[in-house]
């Protein structure tokens, strides 16, 4: 079995049995020879809750999710260029997402809609080997996202005249993207600070094992 078999295996197992597998797979790699492959395999991290959620999901039922990622890339087509029928499209991804969440469960619901809103996040999604849930990057990856018919067409808008209720219009849009960013930023803290506390908590969970394995080896003797 090849070190990229193995590691699609793994993240395809139960949160609960991650670790125990991962560090069966390398010791049988270091003892069949294999140390590159041993040593890639020892650095991947366990997923959260969330994330293996996700990447069950995903293996499960890939058809859904795709037909769920392409409804969000049809809403930011409507939304980002004003072509197609916007409010029917949100409902259409609103109808997949809530089918795949009664399939999934509740904690699936984030990566789905930071996939929705980014190419970047739906590749990870679609990978199905999530450590932790994907977060989506703003509204450059929207507008970068557009087709180049659709980038075309906004070019063609920019150059337009602008009126003076556009212009308080999108003033107010200003104010609210800054408002977004600074909130994106708070949640994007809190998450690192959240982030920080798992590693912490694998590093303690991970000296327990082995502490409990030289434990039972001591009583087997």
């Amino acid at each position: 079995m090849t070190a990229e078999e193995i590691i699609d295996g793994l993240y395809g197992l139960p949160v609960e049995e991650f670790t125990t597998t991962r560090d069966e797979a390398v010791r049988k790699l270091r003892k069949e020879g294999r140390r590159e492959a041993a040593e890639q395999v020892k650095a991947l991290r366990k997923p959260t809750s969330a994330a293996a959620a996700v990447n069950k999901l995903v293996r499960g039922y890939r058809a859904e999710v795709e037909s769920f990622l392409e409804a969000a890339v049809r809403l930011r087509d409507a939304q980002v260029a004003g072509t197609g029928d916007a409010a029917s499209a949100a409902q259409e991804e609103r109808v997949l997402l809530e089918r795949l969440v009664d399939l999934g469960g509740d904690a699936v619901r984030g990566a789905l809609r930071a996939a929705a809103v980014d190419d970047d996040a739906a590749r990870d999604l679609l990978a199905a080997r999530l450590v932790r849930e994907p977060e989506p990057r703003g509204f450059g990856t929207m507008l970068a996202h557009a087709k180049p018919a659709t980038r075309k067409r906004m070019a063609a808008k920019g150059r337009a005249t602008v009126r003076p209720d556009q212009a308080a219009a999108r003033a107010k849009l200003g104010e609210a993207k800054k408002l977004l960013a600074a909130a994106a930023a708070e949640e994007r803290e809190a998450r690192q600070r959240w982030t920080q506390s798992q590693r912490e908590l694998e590093r303690a969970l991970t000296t327990v094992e082995r502490a409990q394995q030289r434990v039972d080896q001591l009583r087997a003797r």
